[in-house]
């Protein structure tokens, strides 16, 4: 049985076929216009009862009716482009899309610029998986009618389905500056950034697979997970990569300390400033475990040393602002130090210092108690910058500042500073700095002007790959205030308990979903995927039947029902929709495996092994060669089988000593935690 993995960021462009699901009721702007009936009466021909009859039906859902009337105009106006259109549009009311895309070109062809036509032809073609088609007609729509959100947003939809995922934001952004609380645009808007961010990583593990970038990058996403120990592990595989990799110790420390481990985050937060003695966030964190551990003198050095070297970036870090949505916006120590840590409040309200309210303001933060953080910040007048900007603008300044990490400044003279001829690591320190303030559009368009080989670095790749994620929760952030009780943030939610693997959550918030917006799109699937990786096999072939009436063409839902087919040994039926999900995306391995499996089932070995070639990019632990190496046998060819065979072993005992290696270093890790 295979249970593929999770596709939510790769079929996100379903979600958004109804994001206009009112756009067929939008045919009040798009239809005839008014004034269209004067233009015409100078023909005096009977059509304009007709054509009064026609919108009469249509008002009252009589679609048979308009449709007759509509006709009966055509018959006297066969030229008439708008009618055309609306004629359309009833077809299009009823589902009949063919019909609907004859009326819709035949009034294009008439009137190239009519907007309705345009947008509803690009809207069939995108439904009809055509997005090469789509977009014309769409860029169309959107010249004729620049102030229409839900034009941008099938724009949208047709570029996500090309892979033009750039172009797509474009489109996304401009869908919300015209409807800045469109929760659908919001959380599109935040997969496409994370999409972005997954081309990165997965460019990095091209680039330079094993480096500490790259299992730096692994560890941060399993951070956001509940498997802290893999997270662990992958920070150490990161320092073994590259004991000097900047950044790597510090965020081990920060993962150490989220779980209480405050001695061994103490050892990596000092390793941090050995290597980095000017690391901000490293001093932050040392002053965080100093106070934890009652060094509150100690705690109060160090903050104070980071006030003085940049107050706006020290707030950032301890997620005391949300300007910069910075990973630590949503940390918080765990409930027994918060607890333990009441007891300093007492003593540090009798200090009238910088320091001190900056620490009461942190305590406040983290007991959720907003009134009293901004009341600390105006006793210690924290918003206050550290240096005179216009100073900072020569490259010689700038540099020093880089090195002391007083980035506040930075984003006000950087580009300014920037030549043809800077170096490569100028820029990717700026980069840096610009990502560590938030400024991550800032931080993208330097690296977009690097060099192509310094472009295409693994530490290029890092930076790229981290302001899409930071990109993606702002996205996020902002749908939860729009609407936190919206179906989309119940999506979200979902998405995000489905990814820490907290099942249950997760079909708890798909559901609540479901109740709000039924026929949305990719939910149905989303909660299949859940009951399907829980092989609930009868709940999660529902859901899949579901999301297929809703969208017949979806490949993950075609993929996984399919799957639950050849679990229960019928192949024949399982080819029904592998061979579907395999033709909507032929590149796909992992599904020109599954139909292998089905056609190897079905004893059509030679089939199967074709299949089987295709699929044998994704094995890593020799499975495919297996079944290729079966069907090579089955059909009598000894040595393919056996040369199959062999790579199978090799694949299998590699892929089991890894994870007997990985299981020993977690244990381990597991051990010291309870120590």
């Amino acid at each position: 049985m295979n249970i593929s993995s999770n596709r939510l960021g790769l079929f996100a462009l379903f979600a958004r076929c109804l994001i206009a699901a009112c756009a067929l009721m939008v045919v009040g702007s798009m239809r005839m216009p008014a004034q269209t009936a004067s233009s015409h009466a100078r023909h005096p021909s009977g059509w304009e009862e007709h054509f009064g009859s026609a919108q009469a039906a249509e008002k009252s859902q009589d679609y048979s009716t308009a449709e007759r009337e509509y006709k009966a105009v055509l018959a006297l106006k066969p030229d008439f482009a708008e009618v055309h259109m609306n004629l359309g549009l009833v077809y299009q009311l009823q589902d009949r899309i063919p019909e609907a895309m004859t009326e819709f070109h035949r009034a294009i062809t008439l009137k190239p610029a009519l907007t309705g036509a345009n947008f509803f032809l690009g809207v069939d073609y995108c439904r009809n998986g055509d997005a090469q088609k789509a977009i014309p007609y769409l860029k169309t729509a959107a010249l004729a009618e620049p102030n229409r959100p839900d034009i941008f947003s099938w724009l949208a939809t047709a570029q996500e389905m090309l892979g033009e995922i750039h172009a797509e934001i474009a489109s996304l952004q401009k869908a919300l500056e015209l409807q800045p609380d469109n929760v659908d645009s919001l959380y599109l808007l935040g997969h496409a950034f994370e999409q972005l961010g997954k081309l990165q990583v997965t460019a990095l593990q091209k680039i330079a697979p094993g480096s500490a970038r790259a299992e730096q990058l692994l560890a941060e996403s399993y951070s956001s997970t509940n498997e802290w120990p893999t997270t662990v592990l992958h920070f150490q595989n990161a320092v073994a990569a590259s004991p000097n990799t900047r950044g790597v110790h510090l965020e081990l420390g920060e993962v150490l300390l989220r779980q209480g481990k405050v001695k061994r985050a103490a050892d990596e937060f000092e390793e941090e400033l050995r290597l980095y003695p000017y690391s901000l966030r490293a001093v932050v964190r040392r002053a965080e475990v100093k106070l934890i551990q009652g060094d509150l003198a100690g705690s109060l050095q160090d903050w104070d040393r980071a006030l003085n070297t940049d107050a706006r970036q020290a707030e950032r870090i301890l997620g005391l602002q949300e300007a910069g949505l910075g990973d630590a916006v949503f940390d918080q120590l765990p409930e027994d130090v918060r607890k333990n840590l009441e007891k300093v409040s007492l003593d540090l309200e009798n200090r009238h210092t910088r320091a001190a309210h900056f620490v009461l303001a942190f305590l406040a933060a983290q007991n959720g108690d907003t009134e009293k953080v901004a009341a600390e910040f105006a006793q210690a007048n924290l918003t206050a910058t550290n240096t005179d900007g216009q100073s900072v603008c020569l490259p010689d300044k700038l540099r020093e500042m880089l090195e002391k990490e007083q980035y506040s400044n930075v984003k006000t003279c950087a580009t300014q500073v920037l030549e043809t001829a800077s170096p490569a690591d100028f820029r990717l320190q700026i980069a840096s700095a610009l990502f560590e303030i938030g400024a991550c559009e800032g931080a993208l368009d330097v690296l977009s002007k690097l060099e192509i080989p310094d472009r295409n670095s693994s530490e290029a790749a890092y930076l790229r790959a981290r302001c899409y994620e930071r990109l993606a929760t702002a996205a996020y952030l902002k749908l939860y205030q729009v609407d936190a009780n919206s179906y989309r943030m119940h999506q979200l939610l979902g998405d995000l308990a489905a990814a820490k693997n907290e099942d249950g959550n997760a079909i708890e918030e798909y559901r609540a979903a479901i109740a709000l917006k039924p026929s949305l799109p990719n939910l149905h699937y989303s909660l299949g995927h859940v009951f399907w990786k829980d092989v609930k096999v009868k709940e999660a072939r529902e859901e899949f039947e579901i999301e297929l009436r809703i969208n017949s063409r979806h490949p993950g839902a075609l993929n996984e029902l399919g799957d639950t087919y050849l679990l229960d040994h019928q192949p024949e039926k399982a080819l029904t929709y592998l061979t579907q999900a395999s033709a909507l995306e032929p590149h796909n391995p992992d599904f020109h495996r599954d139909v292998g499996t089905a056609w190897s089932e079905l004893h059509q070995y030679e089939k199967a092994a074709a299949e089987f070639r295709i699929a044998l990019a994704s094995d890593h632990d020799g499975s495919v060669h297996y079944k290729l190496a079966r069907a090579y046998q089955a059909m009598g060819e000894k040595e393919k089988a056996a040369r199959e065979f062999e790579v199978s072993i090799a694949l299998n005992r590699e892929s089991h000593s890894k994870l007997e290696k990985q299981t020993e270093r977690l244990g381990q890790i597991e051990k010291w935690a309870r120590e």
